[in-house]
């Protein structure tokens, strides 16, 4: 108060009014929750209970993994109701015939799906309606700590790809935890144990392991190998010759054997040229990657921008010297072909060809005959048709994942260079005119050459069953080992186990394939097959 002429005066300083105005606050606050609280206890008596529940786990079992691997969380699915239908988002060289596989939905659905007829052509970006019959509707999956997307596909039976293509991943490895992932094609998981993800442990030293350190892959810290993008910072040491220019890096095993490298470009150059009958008139770039090319392309061992005049080849201690010259020559053949004969019109005449140029070299190395390989497909009812090979862009992913894609064009290119001589097959490559340079069809010439096989039954020497099964095997054991490659010693290791069965298999060798495959169970506890 102040005294002031007399009279008595109240007045209030800044503090007090801010006190004041906090009380009032807090009052009305507290009224508020009161009010909304007692309308939430009146609506909870009426509230529906949900029609599905909370996520359930899975246990993880016993399955006998090494004492230095932990565990991963188990997969989980949340039970909801499957749609009818799901968006597709197409992608670079894909076809209404591959999407209808890839969701085993029927084509003639899928073209009414979208008001489509057998003559649509379809367009990357384009977006499409895909009807999910019964047994196929999918299901759905919510992402837990420590799942990687190749344990997930795994677990479901369905492909990494269609995962990530369902759902609109751009990277395998961009999935998080809680997030809900639609798992198209699968049914709802049944409990079951889920396989382990290794860790950063060494494992035990045995002899087999100690083999495969002193003559398995290099180890490397340097960073996943590039296919694209910023070439020059992923391969920044370069050798110079007349012809090409080779790009490497630092610290891999391309650098601690570059005479090698060398000598391999210019083997697989000479063997591209004399086997083409051509002589290549431009400059070209080799990259070799010391490291496994990044994902999604870790199954490769080479890849060919030939329109670009470039090369990328693997080359980090794996495989054989016999391994090494066959994939120069390879992917080289790729180079030359494209800048002699010109584009190729489909996959299947370039990697046919391409497969057929190292065919001296494996089987002189030791590896088996093309013949008795293709043989050995045919007769285990596995050998594609290449009128169907020639309509699939997709069919060819590596020699790891499609082996019998590989050798199987490349016998068929063969009997047609047999056949009908190297000149037609230089103008057969950029045109895909069967009909006026043979006089028949694509469909007819397929059949010929399966007669072929056929006759030759007579004359197989090795078992067609046990390749068959033991090249699935193989394959599913590189999609482990490549879709949980962590840069781990034991990761490390169990790529260069599978390496080794591949190598024994391509050499018919059954029963060095299986203690390969039988390694690779130890280090990561996943028994493919």
């Amino acid at each position: 108060m102040n005294h002031n002429s007399g009279r008595n005066t109240l007045v209030i300083g800044g503090r007090e009014l801010a006190m004041i105005v906090a009380t009032l606050a807090i009052l009305t606050l507290a009224v508020t929750i009161f009010i909304l609280g007692a309308a939430r206890l009146r609506q909870r008596t009426h509230q529906p209970e949900p029609f599905f529940t909370a996520t359930s786990a899975i246990e993880v079992g016993e399955v006998g993994f090494p004492s230095t691997l932990t565990s991963t969380p188990a997969i989980a699915a949340t039970m909801v109701p499957t749609p009818s239908s799901v968006q597709h988002t197409v992608s670079s060289g894909e076809s209404l015939t591959s999407i209808a596989i890839l969701y085993e939905v029927d084509l003639k659905a899928l073209l009414e799906a979208n008001g489509f007829t057998d003559q649509s052509v379809i367009v990357p970006g384009q977006v499409l309606t895909i009807p999910l019959v019964p047994g196929n509707e999918g299901t759905y999956h919510t992402v837990e700590a420590g799942e990687a997307l190749a344990f997930i596909a795994q677990h479901y039976g369905v492909s990494v790809q269609s995962i990530q293509q369902a759902n609109n991943l751009k990277d395998a490895d961009s999935i998080y935890v809680g997030q809900k992932l639609y798992i198209p094609g699968a049914a709802p998981i049944v409990p079951t144990a889920t396989p382990q993800q290794p860790t950063s442990t060494p494992f035990p030293t045995s002899e087999a392991i100690g083999e495969l350190i002193s003559r398995g892959p290099l180890q490397s810290d340097w960073p996943r190998s590039l296919l694209s993008g910023d070439l020059e910072t992923n391969y920044p040491l370069s050798l110079e010759t007349g012809r090409f220019t080779i790009h490497y890096q630092p610290d891999t095993y391309p650098a601690q054997h570059i005479d090698e490298v060398k000598k391999l470009c210019e083997d697989g150059l000479a063997n591209a040229e004399k086997n083409l009958q051509v002589q290549l008139s431009k400059h070209f770039d080799v990259y070799v990657a010391g490291t496994l090319f990044e994902y999604p392309n870790a199954s490769l061992r080479g890849f060919s921008l030939s329109r670009e005049r470039k090369v990328f080849i693997l080359y980090d201690g794996s495989g054989t010297p016999v391994d090494n010259d066959y994939f120069f020559t390879h992917e080289i053949t790729h180079l030359v072909a494209w800048n002699t004969w010109g584009q190729p019109t489909t996959a299947m005449l370039s990697e046919g060809l391409a497969t057929w140029s190292g065919r001296p070299i494996l089987e002189k190395g030791g590896y088996l005959p093309y013949n008795q390989f293709c043989e050995a497909i045919y007769a285990a009812g596995r050998m594609p048709s290449m009128a169907d090979l020639d309509a699939d862009f997709q069919a060819f992913n590596g020699h790891i994942r499609d082996p019998f894609n590989y050798f199987g064009s490349a016998c068929f290119v063969s009997y047609l260079l047999d056949t009908y001589g190297l000149e037609k097959m230089s103008l057969l490559y950029h045109s895909g005119d069967y009909a006026n340079l043979y006089g028949k069809s694509l469909y007819t010439l397929n059949e010929e050459w399966q007669n072929t096989l056929e006759a030759g039954l007579n004359t197989l020497t090795i078992d067609q069953d046990a390749l068959a099964s033991r090249t699935s095997k193989v394959s599913e054991a590189y999609a482990y080992a490549f879709g949980n490659y962590n840069g781990s010693q034991v990761m490390h290791l169990a790529y260069a186990a599978v390496d080794r069965a591949r190598i024994a298999l391509w050499q018919g060798n059954f029963t060095e394939a299986d203690r390969w495959l039988t390694e690779f169970t130890k280090l990561t506890g996943f028994q493919p097959g």
